[in-house]
């Protein structure tokens, strides 16, 4: 059974222009088109849609997914692969964790020393913070 860009993305939840965008990415390919021109996909399509989107909810890129994809299709990708590309993914997790736990320990920094209320902006150490240089701070 073929659908249409539209049918694909509805049953794949995703918008019409991200079904375009796998397309240039070469993550997925219609199967022929109609003779109005219109594309078409099958059931394989709908299948890598719903790899893509589980790949990237583990925070996979879009590049990355294209790599598993190519391995998938290939003889000479191996759980090894796999497991490399995954860990590389959980150190980056970690320091994305570390850099939010920073994050917010300075907003909620920030957060308690400003006053609220009807005060000027001015007034504020968190517009005060935000209109000085931090670069020494490593940001």
């Amino acid at each position: 059974m073929t659908m249409t860009i539209g049918q694909l993305a509805k049953e794949s939840g995703v918008r019409t222009d991200t079904i375009r965008y796998y397309e240039t990415l070469k993550l997925i390919e219609p199967v022929g088109r109609t003779n109005a021109g219109y594309r078409l996909y099958d059931s394989v399509s709908a299948a890598r849609v719903a790899f893509i989107k589980r790949a990237k909810s583990l925070g996979f890129k879009l590049s990355e997914i294209g790599a598993i994809l190519d391995m998938l299709g290939s003889d000479t990708g191996t759980a090894q692969d796999m497991l490399d590309l995954t860990n590389t993914k959980i150190t980056e997790a970690q320091k994305d964790i570390e850099d939010l736990i920073t994050m917010k320990k300075a907003l909620e920094k920030l957060a308690t020393e400003c006053p609220g209320g009807d005060l000027p902006l001015s007034d504020c150490p968190i517009v005060t913070y935000l209109h000085t240089n931090h670069e020494d701070e490593g940001e």
